[in-house]
């Protein structure tokens, strides 16, 4: 409404200013423009518009304040999981790690064929 209110007046002072009616047309425009402004329905049509936009400022300033609020945990959440996840994967496990055969041990016995000589029962 303060736009439009805004761009009214200065409408209608380029036209005062520009015009070439003289003092007769500018002191008509300013009373008619004052009439306006003091009529007791344009006042309170005024009110009413500020105070439902304050209403609404209102209103998106909580919600913003909300969601930026529901965004902080999530992040802060996410962060904390970040943290373990690197933790974890940093530190060395206490698991029991197999041992491995040392380079000089025997082949494990199925490599070895127990039913005769190599290649005996294939075809």
């Amino acid at each position: 409404m303060k736009f439009k209110s805004a761009l009214l007046l200065g409408l209608s002072a380029g036209y005062v200013l520009g015009t070439k009616a003289g003092k007769e047309r500018y002191e008509q425009i300013r009373a008619a423009a004052r009439q306006l402004r003091d009529n007791p329905g344009v006042q309170r049509l005024s009110h009413e518009v500020n105070k439902t936009v304050a209403i609404g400022k209102e209103r998106v300033t909580d919600a913003a304040s909300r969601t930026a609020e529901q965004a902080s945990t999530g992040l802060a959440g996410q962060v904390g999981k970040a943290r373990e996840f690197v933790t974890t994967k940093s530190e060395p496990k206490d698991e029991a790690v197999p041992p491995t055969s040392p380079p000089d041990a025997t082949p494990p016995a199925a490599a070895t064929s127990t039913t005769g000589p190599a290649g005996a029962g294939k075809q």
